[in-house]
């Protein structure tokens, strides 16, 4: 793409970065690059491709319209020449959308439909310049209105300055960490939102507009919709500090909301804005934060300072949002402590970040930006310097001090086996971090303390699971012990002089529906409540009195045996700490129905892998494996969390959406060895970002198909319910019937595309049913 017009402009010298003797063409300099000019910004990131170091490229004034991507590990600089404030007269200008997609070389949606995707481990800066996406809505036939500016997808750190973002839904996407500095952002859908693996976007003397779009069905904006990946470090997440935010005329703004149901943290603040009375709504935000049990709002959730509350007009009593003014003055002051400290779930208080510390005094200092001064820290008086030791494995020659029994190096992770152990040294109270991928699962446990368990069942080499475990009683060394194949990424220890033991001190049993008995060949979900809800260590363990008569997995799911008398058992659930409290259920296994039978699928990592079916009476029906659709389906672990379901496949890697109520589907082949009736479906499924799906289930004899039942009322987002057939479906003996699972696209205006990027999910699918 070309660029349209540029403007020679001599006083754009006066603003940093800018050169007057090259202001008339893009040029590009920086690390071992003699300086280069180029007829496009990107024929000029093309140019600097992988090569690591740092990078300026520079753009006279004039509109580009191009849609950008660059992947690798560079750091960036666009610096635009301008004379406007918010850098208006140097813009990069494109129209794009989820059903536009000018970043072709994606199959996903989400990256293809911004003006610039940025991908790789390098930073971004942007400097006094313009990104607009120029997508009117309803211009083009589909359903996918969200249209970024920037898609910031690196693992690297985001920085701008004198900047502007235009848009209407979803303005700006942020992983890790961001900051905006005396930028204008707009939109009127969720236009600042983070990914999962985002820390902090902080938003500093900052111009916030909610804009009313005429095009738009509902005139609703929602300024934020982060979400944080509910790991063990839980960062500041959407700040906005010192800024002015504003809606326009007819538009009914709320300061954030959650388009998600679970599976994620929000984090947002508000600290001492400027919001003109009756442009917010009086409720502030939209429904509930997803919040981490035991923990306060104003720690993890939405939540507003007293200025920001006083500017508004909140009456304050009664309010589980509102920050103390000691709260504000230690970790929302400044710059500083808002990008570089962060909450630590695993011992329960603030601490630095010293892993990925970010020093934007020098990123501002090194452009000759003017920027308030901050007089935060980000290491508050009293706190310990803590120290890390990190371990990864590309070359174990470099920790001499782990030792290995039956784990082996593949690339740069660690593969064991059961009973494989990883052995390192601890030099006293110190936190320990595991990260793994793909499967695994095995404890963790110090020399002199209770052990705890890990899970990394991901399903991917991509996507990371971390446990901490706090070592509370200075130990000398730690030894993980792997219960099945196991894939581990990264070990760190950080030091914590000062953390403390909080025993669990009880813990009480329930089951699904509250049920007392089960029949044989049947199962049936435990849960454990634990007082408090954040002990040092969480973990409990899961037994029965007689695994003769009944078997317990460590997520409490009980699968009954095939009995031939009724019997009781006692259900025991025991802490994994030192004090071991521990509860007890006693429940009855009855005989089985011999007239009855549930078939299920993709009820493990397994299951999901092979797609393999399993019956619990096989003299009356058997479970075929699976058969998706045409099209990319697998395991995502991200998508499935345990109150959702046991294992899934997800539908990936298209592009373009998915229309029709015959493109997406599970199918799930039942044999009848006897005339049989099936009699209700308990189904989990869903989809990532808006509630736009809708289910069919079908039952499919030869070419005969027959509506089961459906559900249209959108909500196919990470749900899970019994669906009781009003009429019985009949399969006679020796018949094999395919029950459909169908996920359509459905909105308020009728039958729609699933937009791409949605990653529509199929997960634990049980047929139940009877002879007939």
């Amino acid at each position: 793409m070309k660029k349209l017009f540029a403007a020679v402009v001599a006083a754009c010298a006066l603003f940093a970065g800018c050169h007057q003797s090259n202001v008339s063409e893009i040029t590009l300099s920086g690390t071992g690059v003699k300086t280069q000019t180029f007829g496009s910004i990107q024929e000029a990131l093309d140019a600097i491709g992988e090569k690591e170091g740092k990078f300026t490229i520079r753009l006279p004034q004039g509109t580009y319209e191009e849609a950008l991507y660059y992947k690798g590990p560079a750091d960036i600089t666009l610096s635009g020449c301008t004379t406007a404030k918010y850098g208006e007269d140097v813009k990069i200008a494109v129209a794009n959308t989820g059903d536009i997609l000018l970043l072709s070389k994606y199959t996903t949606g989400q990256k293809a439909r911004c003006v610039f995707e940025f991908e790789g481990t390098g930073n971004l800066t942007l400097e006094n310049l313009a990104v607009h996406n120029t997508f009117v809505r309803g211009s083009v036939k589909g359903s996918n209105t969200q249209a970024e500016t920037i898609g910031f997808d690196s693992t690297g750190t985001l920085a701008a300055y004198n900047c502007s973002f235009k848009s209407t839904q979803d303005t700006l996407r942020m992983t890790g960490k961001s900051w905006f500095y005396n930028c204008y952002v707009e939109g009127d859908t969720d236009f600042i939102w983070m990914e999962y693996s985002g820390k902090v976007a902080l938003f500093e003397e900052c111009e916030i507009v909610s804009i009313f779009d005429a095009k738009h069905t509902d005139p609703t904006s929602y300024i934020g919709a982060p979400r944080m990946d509910k790991g063990n470090a839980a960062a500041k997440g959407l700040v906005i500090y010192n800024s002015s935010i504003s809606s326009q005329e007819g538009e009914k703004t709320f300061l954030a909301r959650t388009p998600w149901n679970s599976g994620y943290y929000n984090q947002v603040a508000y600290i001492n804005d400027t919001i003109a009375s009756g442009k917010v709504e009086a409720g502030l935000w939209k429904g509930s934060p997803l919040t981490a049990s035991g923990i306060p709002q104003t720690i993890i959730g939405w939540k507003i300072d007293r200025a920001t509350a006083d500017a508004i007009g909140v009456k304050l009593d009664g309010r589980k949002d509102i920050l103390t003014e000691e709260a504000v003055s230690k970790e929302f002051s400044g710059r500083d402590a808002i990008l570089n400290r962060y909450y630590d779930l695993a011992t329960l208080k603030y601490k630095k970040d010293i892993e990925s510390y970010w020093d934007v005094k020098k990123l501002a200092s090194s452009h000759g930006w003017k920027v308030s001064k901050d007089s935060s820290k980000s290491l508050l008086p009293g706190e310990e310097k803590a120290s890390r030791t990190t371990y990864t494995f590309s070359d174990t020659k470099q920790n001499k001090d782990i030792t290995l029994e039956g784990f082996n190096v593949e690339g740069d992770k660690l593969v064991g086996f059961e009973g494989s152990k990883i052995t390192f040294p601890v030099k006293g109270k110190s936190v320990v971090f595991v990260t793994g991928c793909l499967a695994g699962n095995g404890t963790i446990k110090s020399s002199n303390q209770g052990e705890a368990f890990f899970d990394f069942n991901t399903g991917s080499a991509t996507k990371y699971a971390e446990k901490a475990y706090v070592v509370y009683e200075g130990a000398s060394t730690i030894t993980i012990t792997a219960s099945s194949k196991t894939t581990i990424a990264k070990i760190a220890v950080e030091s914590d002089k000062v953390v403390e033991f909080i025993p669990m001190t009880s813990i009480a049993i329930s089951s699904e529906d509250n049920a007392e008995m089960v029949y044989g060949r049947k199962g049936l979900q435990f849960s454990a409540k634990i007082t408090p809800p954040r002990p040092t260590n969480a973990d409990y363990e899961w037994s029965v009195s007689d695994p003769s008569v009944a078997t317990i997995d460590s997520t409490g799911y009980l699968l009954a045996a095939d009995v031939k008398e009724d019997k009781d058992i006692i259900v025991k659930v025991t802490a994994k700490d030192e004090k071991a409290v521990s509860a007890e259920f006693k429940l009855k296994v009855s005989k089985p129905d011999p007239n009855a039978v549930g078939l299920s699928w993709l009820n493990s990592l397994d299951a999901s892998n092979t797609l393999a079916g399993t019956s619990d009476n096989e003299e009356l029906a058997k479970a075929n494996t699976a058969i998706p659709s045409p099209g990319t389906w697998k395991y995502n672990g991200s998508k499935v969390n345990a109150e959702f379901a046991k294992g899934g496949i997800t539908y990936t890697g298209y592009s373009g959406t998915i229309t029709g109520k015959d493109t997406l589907y599970v199918d799930f082949p039942i044999t009848a060895l006897d005339n049989l009736e099936i009699t209700s479906i308990d189904a989990a499924f869903g989809n990532h970002g808006t509630s736009n799906v809708a289910v069919i289930f079908q039952g499919i004899i030869g070419s005969k198909k027959t509506e089961l039942a459906t559900d249209t009322s959108r909500a196919a987002r990470s749900v899970k319910k019994t669906y009781d057939l009003e009429k019985p479906y009949s399969i006679k003996k020796g018949e094999t019937a395919n029950i459909r699972v169908v996920l359509y696209g459905l909105d308020g205006n009728g039958e729609c595309a699933i937009a791409a990027g949605k990653a529509p999910t199929v997960a634990t699918i049980t047929i139940s049913g009877k002879r007939k």
